[in-house]
C-alpha cells in the first residue's frame, strides 16, 4: 500500500487583477477603506475569481492600507482562504510592527475570521453586510460569532457594523444572481 505524503506548504495567490489594484495612500477614511473592501468583493464576483467577500487592513497610526484580500476558498481549494484571512496573512509580520490595525470587511466575519483577527491583534473590525445578509444569500455562517465578539469586545476590540451595508449586501446578491456556488458548512 502506498503511503500518503503530507503537504509541506500552502500558497496564497491573489487574482492578477487584485495584485495590480492600486491601494490608496495614507490617511484613508473609514468610508474609503470600506469602499475598497466592497469594490474588490464585487470585482471578485464580476471576474469569476471567487466568492462575494472582500477585506482590507488599515494601519491605525497613519491610515495606510497595508493589505487587501478576497475570498479564494473555491478558486484555491483551500477552505480557510476567506477575504479576511487572506488580508491578515498577506500583512503577516507587518502586523506586529504596527501600533494597531483596523479590519474592513464587506460582510460581518465568520467565527474563523474573527478568531484570526483576534490572534493577529486587530483593534477594530468594521463590516458592511451582516451575518443575516450572508445567510439570506444562502451562506451558513455558523454559531459562536456572538460569543467570540463579546469576548473580543471585553478585551478592547471595537466592532462597527453596517458601514455601507446596502453595498455589501448587493455584492452577495450579485454573486447569487450570477450563479455563484454557495459553499461552506451546511445548516
Amino acid at each position: 500500500m502506498a503511503q500518503a505524503s503530507i503537504a509541506t506548504a500552502a500558497e496564497i495567490r491573489l487574482p492578477d487583477w487584485l495584485a495590480a489594484w492600486p491601494l490608496p495612500a495614507a490617511h484613508v477614511s473609514d468610508a474609503d477603506a470600506m469602499w475598497l473592501a466592497v469594490a474588490i468583493a464585487r470585482e471578485n464576483v464580476a471576474r469569476g475569481s471567487g466568492g462575494p467577500f472582500g477585506a482590507c487592513l488599515r494601519d491605525d497610526s497613519d491610515g495606510e492600507i497595508i493589505s487587501a484580500g478576497v475570498n479564494l476558498a473555491i478558486a484555491s481549494g483551500n477552505p480557510v482562504l476567506h477575504a479576511e484571512t487572506v488580508a491578515l496573512s498577506l500583512a503577516g509580520r507587518r502586523l506586529q510592527a504596527r501600533g494597531g490595525v483596523t479590519l474592513f470587511t464587506s460582510c460581518e466575519p465568520c467565527i474563523m475570521c474573527l478568531g484570526a483577527a483576534h490572534w493577529a491583534g486587530v483593534k477594530q473590525i468594521v463590516s458592511a453586510a451582516s451575518k443575516a445578509d450572508a445567510e439570506a444569500a444562502g451562506f451558513c455562517e455558523g454559531a459562536g460569532t456572538r460569543e467570540l465578539r463579546a469576548e473580543m469586545s471585553a478585551r478592547g476590540v471595537v466592532f462597527a457594523d453596517g458601514l455601507l451595508r446596502d453595498e455589501g449586501a448587493a455584492a452577495l446578491r450579485l454573486y447569487v444572481e450570477s450563479g455563484g456556488a454557495i459553499y461552506g458548512p451546511r445548516g
